[in-house]
């Protein structure tokens, strides 16, 4: 019973349009190029950065999804528009918060070990599509150009679905393009990662919970507990991967 509960808390978050999407309202607009400047030089040496931050424009059947994304480290702050509703996400350590600032209420929720685990495994919290990609098999189909950039396209196919990303063909290797082609309602989901930019000046404070917001707050295996009951909150976990661990959806 505990595992069907932990697997629907985790499909909260598996179709990438999600809770609430099809009533969206888009603030803003921005350019459908991706700032890459870091990836157009040939610095193959060149460590990796220590920081990160892209926009996102999610679209589908159900309508769009924009999201911002900062990174430090293991940090996380995502801020996604959804009904009007500006959803702040934040993953600090063992914790993974998250807020609907309209109405001021969230979630602060311990993280699982599993999760903590895999903060060490990869360049960021967010945009990992490359390597999930590669690990499960995808293949290199042909160089070309995405936005402007030169990039590569990755695939993979099954029963199920078809799944193509272009990502950036310089270091450092981020995702430019993802869709993914649902072949039982012939549905393509499309990724559109724009403004990437790198190694900026983050403070720590830009992590912490904003003040003013009513929390409802649990350890890990009281949030699950809690889920045996129902739904927990009133604010979606839109990363489920980054609270229970594993694979994304």
């Amino acid at each position: 019973m505990t595992r069907r509960i932990l697997d629907g808390i985790r499909r909260i978050g598996a179709n990438r349009l999600g809770w609430l999407c099809s009533s969206l309202v888009l603030a803003s607009w921005v350019t459908l190029v991706p700032r890459v400047d870091a990836a157009e030089t040939d610095t193959p040496e060149r460590t990796s950065p220590r920081t990160w931050h892209a926009t996102t424009l999610v679209s589908g059947r159900r309508g769009y999804r924009m999201i911002h994304y900062w990174s430090k480290g293991g940090n996380m702050r995502a801020e996604t528009l959804i009904a009007g509703h500006p959803f702040t996400t934040i993953v600090r350590g063992d914790r993974y918060i998250a807020i609907d600032g309209l109405r001021g209420v969230g979630i602060d929720v311990g993280r699982s070990a599993l999760a903590r685990a895999e903060d060490a495994k990869r360049l960021r919290p967010f945009a990992n599509d490359f390597e999930e990609l590669r690990r499960a098999g995808a293949e290199k189909v042909e160089d070309t150009r995405a936005a402007g950039v030169p990039a590569e396209l990755w695939r993979t196919t099954s029963a199920e679905e078809r799944r193509s990303l272009w990502v950036s063909r310089k270091e450092p290797r981020v995702p430019i393009r993802f869709e993914i082609f649902l072949r039982g309602s012939a549905e393509t989901i499309k990724t559109e990662y724009t403004n990437w930019h790198f190694d900026l000046e983050i403070p720590n404070r830009f992590f912490d919970t904003p003040q003013g917001i009513e929390l409802e707050r649990y350890d890990y295996e009281g949030f699950i507990a809690k889920s045996l009951e129902g739904p927990v909150g009133s604010v979606p976990v839109l990363y489920p991967d980054l609270l229970h661990g594993g694979p994304p959806p």
